[in-house]
């Protein structure tokens, strides 16, 4: 790369990361200056609570005993399991939590994403045995304009803290997918078929990290990608789930 090219990638990471060193931060949920998100603020956001599927994650409390399965499993994933072996999130995507992430992934406030990194770690099952930590990367064109890559950073933090190497270029976006926040499952689902590619041998065991789980099309996409490539037992985590 050359090194005018080189400069203005980074220059949006520094000036982001400049303006986060020189504005002052208040709590989003205190409202208290000191920190974009303190740590005891954090049990302040709503809580992504059991009975819920272990591999998609959705709420099961609603669902009648006959639909589910012995293990927990929704009648969706009983019927039509997703790629990864199961799914956490700490949070909820509403609420407070919802505008953290908002706050982070669009308007560019980066240190909340070291606090949820954390508190996602946190709800990793001791019995996931991971040899690595992986981002699910944007597209490069979508993350020059943004000027950084909110999962990369969450996955930094997630893997720090799981003491498991992180692995951040293993999986590419190979092609950009439009929006898909107006797709209903089945679509979601095909407009983000082949979206990866995995540029070297992948490890064993993997986790996924993500910023929000909706259908798990992502995620699922991700997993496929790196299943296909060898590896023998995806895992997804994600700060927040929308229910």
């Amino acid at each position: 790369m050359r090194l005018r090219d080189t400069a203005s990638t980074l220059a949006p990471v520094l000036r982001k990361g400049l303006g986060d060193a020189l504005l002052p931060q208040r709590c989003i949920v205190c409202g208290r200056f000191g920190a974009a998100l303190h740590e005891e603020c954090l049990d302040a956001l709503p809580v992504a609570d059991p009975p819920r599927c272990p591999r998609c994650w959705l709420p099961t409390a609603s669902q009648p005993r006959e639909a589910r399965r012995r293990d927990g499993a929704c009648s969706r994933c009983a019927a039509d399991p997703l790629p990864f072996e199961g799914l956490r999130t700490p949070y909820r995507f509403v609420g407070k939590a919802r505008r953290a992430v908002i706050e982070a992934k669009f308007r560019g406030v980066s240190a909340l994403l070291d606090p949820l990194g954390r508190a996602s770690a946190r709800v990793v099952p001791r019995w996931w045995r991971l040899d690595a930590v992986v981002p699910v990367p944007l597209h490069g064109a979508r993350r020059r304009k943004r000027g950084f890559d909110q999962a990369r950073l969450l996955a930094a933090t997630v893997a720090d803290e799981l003491d498991v190497p992180l692995r951040d270029g293993l999986l590419r976006r190979a092609r950009a997918t439009g929006a898909q926040t107006s797709l209903g499952i089945d679509r979601r689902r095909r407009n983000m078929a082949g979206a990866f590619e995995v540029r070297a041998a992948p490890p064993p065991s993997i986790l996924l990290v993500d910023d929000v789980a909706t259908t798990g099309a992502t995620l699922g996409a991700a997993a496929r990608a790196l299943l296909d490539a060898g590896a023998e037992r995806v895992y997804a985590l994600a700060v927040a789930r929308e229910d």
